[in-house]
């Protein structure tokens, strides 16, 4: 057996231990104490017994200890094994406790969960021992974090008492967030977020954390407490082993989407499973049953038919589940966090979104209603850029709501995550939200739609409509693109070149993305909430009352307005995606199938290379179809003219 003072423990003597003697080494206070090396298989003999003794007699007989684990594999740069190990507190210093104490420590080695967090590996356990410190407060430090608009700082993450309490969450703690400024704490910047307590004494531990600072060559994680008298000490230290990132504050509210009240069994969508998964969840979807699910696509269609009822995780009042719910009838709440957690399928609930309540299993849980607008959810795309790092590529979206980041679901590894926060804080200087949703899709299909004969004059007549909420210019605006794609589907069959069908087929998936998502669930949405929010104000309604039929004052012509200009962009949106199928300009498969149609027919890889080869030529046939709908005479002040040049 080898026992050694902590101040020249090495790392033969675990994570722990070496991290102790390294905060030794710097010079900053450590409680006294020292190691026992490798003691998952020592049977201790008289021999060991008396040299522990003569630790412990090293100690302070006053004070109680602290029994810890301090395995080679904890504390490490890739795996920190963070309360996976017992640790042992105010144990008293006697050899009986003591060997009891060192004993359940060692069995901790061996559990069925540090198996799998190690993949199997026998652990080599060596037991670090330590005076107890009776702390007024404790807590964790970060050397390095980033804050929210990209600042280095240091975060203290602080409670009452013991550490133990935080790292259990058994205590709210208080987060001190302070900017780094020329590799030192600059106590004029500190804020101060969660629970507050008296954090005077935090003063006297800063000049030790500069110290640190100065002379480490990595970034830690470090474990400190502060006694009654304000004495500060340092009981852990260990690398960092992922970039810290300080978070905004969320506040999980919901909202009542749809009015109505059901009763039923839940069935769970959910669509952080395989595509498999989720086809086969959506073809076994009971009728009757009340939908769970993360979000709705259109994809879910199928199973949303048979529902009575929606609950999703994600949305707000503008959310596809919240729309395609009105438009049915149906009763949903949007944003109810951990609902799928909390519902899974099989549970018998009550969805009272009359009163905004959901009962499960005899708990009732009322909706606060309280939840914001949801921009990053919107069919708009003006405000967003796409960005290419070495291995994927995302689309920021920059929102009144903050900053949003569409992305591949398939992208987001913890280190690809890391990186794009980190990017995301210094060049936006906001922490982004990330959605895994069809908008990173939509971005590159607009981005091709815009070589398209006309698709700018589309938009930008529907943003015109859009801001005078005319119901009949809107209602013509739909009809005339339905009838252009009638016509464009003649020729398609009669005369088209093969080059032509395809530039056709990408007419008509460009004018179902803006009939049925961009102006029903993006813009017009957008500018109604903004023009309808200080009428709402004043006559104390929300924006969602607008969509759950409540009555709106006489005396509100413009709210009234607002509302039946919402209503009409609902009652065309709700058949305008079959009827363009009806037409033949798109079906359901479209995408899945467009490149293995451009390869057969025309040789190209992908849609990209045959967007590259397009030329004035293979448009001017589809521009005389297209040019009434869009063109009018000199003296009505608008011209067509060749702009969209390839």
């Amino acid at each position: 057996m080898e026992i050694k003072n902590l101040r020249d423990a090495t790392s033969i003597s675990g994570g722990k231990a070496s991290g102790l003697a390294l905060l030794n080494k710097m010079g900053v206070p450590v409680p006294s104490g020292f190691v026992i090396n490798n003691t998952l298989d020592i049977t201790f003999n008289d021999e060991d017994i008396k040299l522990i003794k003569e630790y412990l007699n090293s100690l302070d007989s006053n004070k109680k200890l602290a029994v810890r684990s301090s395995a080679c594999a904890e504390d490490g740069t890739k795996k920190s094994f963070a309360g996976i190990f017992e640790t042992k507190l105010n144990v008293d210093n006697n050899i009986e406790r003591v060997l009891e104490a060192i004993k359940e420590v060692n069995m901790s080695a061996t559990t069925d969960v540090v198996k799998a967090y190690s993949n199997g590996e026998k652990q080599i356990m060596n037991i670090v021992i330590q005076e107890m410190v009776e702390p007024k407060i404790a807590g964790v430090l970060f050397t390095e974090a980033l804050d929210i608009n990209g600042d280095d700082v240091v975060l203290f993450e602080c409670v009452e008492g013991l550490a133990d309490k935080l790292v259990s969450g058994a205590s709210e703690p208080a987060q001190v967030i302070i900017k780094i400024k020329n590799n030192q704490i600059d106590t004029s910047s500190m804020r101060v977020v969660g629970k507050l307590m008296d954090l005077s004494f935090l003063n006297n531990i800063i000049p030790f954390v500069n110290k640190i600072k100065r002379i480490s060559d990595k970034p830690l994680d470090i474990e400190w407490c502060i006694d009654q008298n304000g004495n500060p000490y340092f009981v852990q230290a260990r690398p960092i082993t992922s970039t810290v990132f300080i978070n905004k504050t969320i506040e999980n509210s919901g909202i009542v989407a749809s009015r109505g009240y059901v009763e039923g069994e839940t069935y769970v969508i959910d669509e952080n499973k395989s595509d498999e998964d989720i086809k086969k969840a959506i073809d076994n979807f009971k009728e009757g049953a009340i939908l769970v699910a993360g979000v709705t696509e259109t994809l879910y269609m199928p199973a949303i038919k048979k529902a009575k009822g929606i609950i999703t995780e994600e949305g707000s009042a503008l959310s596809h589940a919240a729309i395609v719910s009105r438009e049915m009838g149906i009763p949903c709440i949007a944003g109810y966090k951990n609902a799928i957690k909390l519902f899974p399928t099989g549970t018998k609930i009550v969805l009272d979104a009359l009163n905004g309540k959901i009962i499960a299993n005899g708990v009732e849980d009322s909706v606060k209603n309280t939840k914001g607008f949801e921009y990053g959810e919107l069919y708009c795309f003006d405000n967003s850029c796409k960005v290419d790092f070495d291995t994927f590529s995302v689309v920021f979206e920059l929102t009144y709501g903050g900053l949003m980041v569409h992305m591949n679901s398939e992208d987001a590894t913890p280190q690809n995550m890391a990186i794009l926060e980190r990017y995301a804080r210094k060049v936006f200087n906001d922490t982004p939200e990330p959605h895994f949703d069809d908008k990173y899709l939509w971005y590159f299909e607009i981005e091709r739609f815009k070589k398209l004969p006309f698709y700018n004059e589309m938009n930008h007549e529907m943003h015109q409509i859009i801001a005078k909420k005319d119901t009949n210019e809107l209602e013509t605006f739909y009809n005339k693109l339905l009838d252009l794609l009638q016509n464009l589907m003649q020729y398609k069959l009669k005369s088209a070149s093969a080059r032509e069908k395809i530039i056709i087929e990408e007419i008509g998936a460009a004018v179902n993305l803006i009939l049925d998502a961009m102006l029903p669930m993006g813009y017009a949405l957008r500018q109604c909430y903004f023009d309808a929010m200080p009428l709402l104000e004043k006559y104390n309604m929300s924006f969602n009352d607008l969509f759950i039929n409540k009555d709106v004052p006489g005396d509100a012509e413009e709210l009234i307005k607002i509302k039946n200009f919402l209503n009409s962009v609902s009652m065309n949106r709700n058949e305008v995606y079959e009827k363009i199928c009806s037409i033949g300009a798109t079906s359901p498969e479209y995408f899945e199938l467009r490149d293995e149609n451009i390869a057969n027919l025309l040789g190209y890889e992908n849609i990209d290379s045959f967007y590259e080869s397009l030329s004035d030529d293979d448009l001017s046939n589809i521009e005389l179809i297209m040019i009434p709908y869009f063109c009018k005479k000199k003296s009505e002040g608008l011209v067509y003219t060749k702009h969209q040049k390839l």
